[in-house]
Formats: C-alpha cells, structure tokens, sequence
C-alpha cells in the first residue's frame, strides 16, 4: 500500500501523538500512530516534554526494529512491552516519584502487512478504517469507546456554565475520577493501553484486515470530526483523508470548530481541543 497522507498536531506545547511505518512512501509494510495519554501527576517527571511523550518516543523507537521481524503481532506486542519494562526500570532508578503516580501510557495503533494480507492490533481508544473492493462502501471501523470522556464533558459544562473555564482546574477538580478510571488499565472488565507492564500484552484487540484498498489510522483528536464535531461520518472521512491533502484540510476543519467554540458549550468536550494524527494508505 502507498502513503497518502500524514499529520500530526499537538494541542498544546507538548504534541503527545505520535506515528510511524516500514518501507517507503510507495510500499508500506507496517504503519502505526501513538495517543499518548496526558498525565494527572502534579507535574511530569521524565524528560521530553511529558511522561507520555518519553513513553511515545521510547515505544516508537523500539517500533521501528520489532515491526520489521517476521512475527506474530502478538509476539511482537510482548516483545515491546518488554522492552518499555526494560527502560521504564532503568529511568526510574533515579526518580522520587509519589506513591499514586499515575505511570505513562498510550493508545496504538499497528498494522502490518504479512505475505499480501494485513493485520492489525489496538491498546486503547484511537480509531482504525478500512475499505477493501469486495466490501464496496462497507467500512471495517475499529472506533473510539468514548463513554467516560462524554460523561466528564458534561461534567465540566456544568463547571463552565457557572464560570470554572481553566482546563487546570477542572483537571484538579476530577482527578479522583480519573485516577479511579485509570485503575482499570488492562485488568478484566476495563480496558486495554501501552504501558511498562506485562499486564498490557493480555488486553491488546486483534484484527484480520485481509486486503484492503484503503486505511486510515488516527487518534481521537482527528475522529472528533465523527464523533464530537459531526463533520464526517466514518465512510466520508475516510474519502475525505484520501484526496490530496486531505488529512491536512480535515483537521483544518477540526481546528476551526474548535476556535469558534473555545469554551466547549456547543460541542461538549472536556478540554478545547486535542492532540490529533492520522495516517492514510491506499493500494
């Protein structure tokens, strides 16, 4: 498959997304995206901007070697974690850090292809579209569960309807949720991210994808243009990624609707705007 597009943006000073693949632009053999997933410590303990950066970075880094071995996506998971066990253990030797720090984590994303067949595997909640030529408009969506997001969102419009409107202090006010929520990583009956523990390998979603003709891959900052801002549907942004420079004019659009509506009345969402990446590929 063929790179068409690619984009990634941050939110804010630190663009905690991240994305890679294998091959070259006209013959992709293995691509993936990152959501790093923003911390609720006090303040960020590693370097690189955020721990969810550092742990981006580190995972992407070990990407590079682990998607090119003739694995199993499965073996290829555990041998990652592993090796973000590995350097999680090494960077924390000289670290203070609380007894609830909350560790760094991310959404990925990978998909690679094996002899003309492609597979996929999913931690966390970033969005996979796939269209394949014997499925015509059918779409193979592997989609965001944003369930706790859309119940904070309406949480902090009821704050911001009586005039809390700093993102830090809405942050401060439900941190005991999220901490709870964030105690559900990779345990049954919760749900599934990257992290420096063996635990992640067994909460990893797999996918056949086969043959498709087309595939995008993105986080949730992109996919709100389905699912917050109403711009797309599913099969629409996919075509829309697809054309020249389309992964540049969607999150353009994205953006816009989030500049006219910076105190998030409209379009209810926890904070005004997000960290957004897409990749797209075509046959």
């Amino acid at each position: 498959m063929k790179l068409v597009g690619a984009v990634t943006q941050g939110s804010g000073a630190i663009n905690e997304d991240g994305w890679g693949y294998l091959g070259n632009a006209d013959d992709v053999s293995a691509v993936w995206i990152f959501d790093g997933v923003t911390g609720i410590n006090e303040h960020n303990f590693l370097g690189g901007g955020s721990d969810a950066a550092w742990l981006v970075k580190q995972a992407h880094k070990h990407l590079l070697s682990l998607a090119a071995l003739h694995l199993a996506l499965r073996e290829i998971i555990t041998r990652l974690v592993e090796a973000l066990i590995a350097d999680w253990s090494e960077v924390a030797k000289g670290l203070d850090l609380p007894e609830n720090y909350d560790p760094p984590a991310t959404c990925l994303i990978l998909a690679k292809r094996y002899n003309d067949q492609w597979q996929a595997v999913r931690l966390g909640d970033s969005c996979l579209l796939a269209r394949t030529s014997s499925s015509g408009h059918a779409v193979l969506a592997a989609s965001p569960n944003n369930a706790f997001d859309h119940w904070l969102a309406t949480e902090a419009a009821k704050r911001r309807a009586a005039g809390v409107l700093d993102v830090k202090a809405l942050l401060a006010e439900f941190r005991p949720q999220l901490a709870e929520g964030r105690k559900l990583r990779n345990t049954p009956g919760g749900y599934s991210i990257l992290e420096a523990n063996l635990a992640a390998v067994a909460g990893a979603e797999y996918m056949v994808l086969g043959k498709p003709d087309k595939l995008l891959l993105c986080t949730d900052g992109y996919y709100r243009a389905v699912d917050t801002y109403a711009l797309h549907s599913e099969a629409s942004l996919l075509d829309a990624s697809l054309a020249s420079g389309g992964v540049d004019i969607v999150l353009d659009g994205i953006r816009a609707v989030e500049a006219s509506d910076p105190t998030c009345i409209k379009y209810l969402r926890f904070k005004p705007a997000d960290d957004a990446t897409a990749i797209v590929l075509q046959a």
